[in-house]
């Protein structure tokens, strides 16, 4: 049983960060303009499915919500863990040795 709720845990997690995850792709394929408006209600929506998937835990298993929640926070901060990674390598991506240097003297 123990494995189960760890498995539905990270997959919660997961399908949490998806909302705000799937804005962050947009912007950075400059698809569409990502508009704030869009940015607060995909938060508002993950923070809804993982409320809402505690508590539903809560009310079924109250022995297994501490397992659980460590599971849906693990996988929902280790999405935005890689997420953060690729806009990192995508930010640094068009920039040139050059032009990433302040101007001042290495001496």
């Amino acid at each position: 049983m123990e494995w189960q709720i760890v498995l539905l845990g990270s997959v919660v997690g997961v399908v949490g960060a998806l909302p705000s995850a799937y804005l962050l792709e947009q912007a950075l394929r400059k698809e569409r303009s990502v508009s704030v408006a869009k940015g607060l209600v995909s938060i508002m929506l993950s923070f809804a499915m993982l409320s809402g998937a505690i508590f539903a835990v809560w009310l079924v298993a109250r022995t297994h919500v501490l397992v659980f929640g460590v599971c849906v926070v693990t996988s929902f901060l280790l999405v935005w863990v890689v997420e953060a990674i690729r806009a990192c390598y995508d930010a640094r991506r068009g920039v040139c040795r050059e032009e990433r240097k302040s101007g001042e003297s290495s001496r």
